[in-house]
């Protein structure tokens, strides 16, 4: 399911380290679903129709692994799983370019805030910098705030924007 593909990295100043996935980490990883389909989400979908969402998501996503993709976990101190990014190539939706593409990242929720997702996404960076990417896209529920600002923080910019309306 997963490859080993680079060394584990202890970011200097932290505490948190970022390492390969591997099998004994798949129960944590489909274990954060419920924290991916309790995002903020569009009214007119319930948390019912987001859990299966992201059921199939993650299975689809997380069971199509290749050594062209990227699956990190976040670890504390206490050698804690405190969360993952999961990254693949994609292509780009305007000039068909091959790019990076996270399409996971997510944190248990008492990790957010002390700078494992930030560590995650920069190595996501590192990631698709590496295979010669220009870009790296991801995908956000619109009502999801803080997960927006976190990426126009990291200057992720909006490329389209998709407009829904309930009938």
């Amino acid at each position: 399911m997963f490859n080993r593909q680079s060394q584990s990295l202890v970011s200097s100043g932290s505490e948190i380290t970022i390492r390969d996935a591997d099998e004994s980490d798949r129960d944590f990883l489909f274990g954060l679903a419920p924290r991916l389909a309790g995002v903020p989400r569009p009214e007119w979908h319930t948390l019912a129709a987001m859990e299966e969402f992201q059921e199939r998501y993650m299975a689809a996503t997380l069971g199509n692994t290749t050594k062209a993709t990227l699956t990190l976990v976040a670890i504390s101190a206490d050698a804690e799983r405190l969360g993952y990014i999961h990254a693949r190539p994609g292509k780009d939706g305007i000039s068909d370019e091959p790019c990076g593409h996270v399409a996971i990242i997510v944190l248990k929720e008492d990790a957010e805030g002390h700078g494992a997702a930030g560590k995650l996404m920069q190595r996501a960076e590192r990631w698709a910098k590496a295979k010669g990417y220009r870009l790296l896209s991801l995908d956000v529920f619109a009502d999801n705030r803080r997960a927006l600002e976190f990426y126009l923080r990291g200057g992720f910019q909006p490329e389209t924007i998709r407009l829904v309306k309930p009938l």
